[in-house]
């Protein structure tokens, strides 16, 4: 189930696929896919599961087959490679998604050229700027105005659970820090860095097909 947040005014909900939605704009956000990921490793001789990009992509059509979107922005770290037989699959997956509009604000992992996203459908930007005074980009911006509040990816954040029966479990999380919200990764295959508790910190957990938020 979503977790309604509400955000300089307006509606958003975090979504237990590790993604964020703003319901004014139909606007779905989604950090940190690094497709192409295994296929990359298993190409270096690396020991990793066999990729299957078509069910990372089911994943996706997962939600926008639930809830109404006109646009997905990537918060950057979309593609973990060069090109690939994944990358021409995802290609096809974006050019048949008509009335949906694609963005990718620019990772440290994106390193396709330019041409390569814009013949996928991609708009390229550092940075989206909402009305509201949402900033959406992949790192988090330095030097803030107070009112703004910056959406990011990059660290893929998680978080320690502690069960009564002192079993510990490491959990993907959406992590609120004064003007900063960090998405998690949304792709399977990413890792976890565990940030530091802090009070004034808002965890919100994503266990099975809920969000919880943790206790301060």
């Amino acid at each position: 189930m979503a977790k309604r947040l509400e955000l300089n005014g307006l509606e958003c909900y975090l979504l237990p696929q590790r993604a964020f939605y703003i319901a004014k704009y139909q606007m779905l956000l989604v950090s940190d896919w690094h497709l192409g990921k295994l296929k990359h490793f298993r190409a270096e001789g690396l020991f990793v599961p066999a990729p299957a990009i078509q069910e990372e992509l089911a994943r996706l059509d997962a939600i926008l087959n639930e809830i109404p979107v006109k646009q997905v922005v990537f918060l950057g770290d979309l593609f973990h490679s060069k090109l690939n037989s994944d990358w021409h699959l995802f290609c096809q997956y974006l050019q048949g998604k008509t009335g949906i509009s694609f963005s990718l604000t620019v990772g440290n992992h994106d390193i396709l050229n330019d041409e390569d996203w814009h013949r996928a459908g991609l708009k390229l930007t550092d940075h989206i700027l909402l009305p509201e005074g949402i900033l959406l980009s992949h790192e988090p911006i330095v030097g803030l105005d107070g009112h703004l509040i910056n959406i990011v990816g990059h660290v893929h954040p998680g978080c320690v659970i502690q069960t009564a029966g002192r079993q510990t479990f490491r959990l993907p999380c959406f992590h609120l820090q004064k003007q900063l919200l960090t998405l998690p990764a949304f792709g399977k295959y990413t890792g976890l860095h565990i940030l530091p508790a802090h009070q004034e910190a808002r965890i919100f957990a994503v266990v099975d097909q809920s969000i919880l938020e943790l206790p301060a």
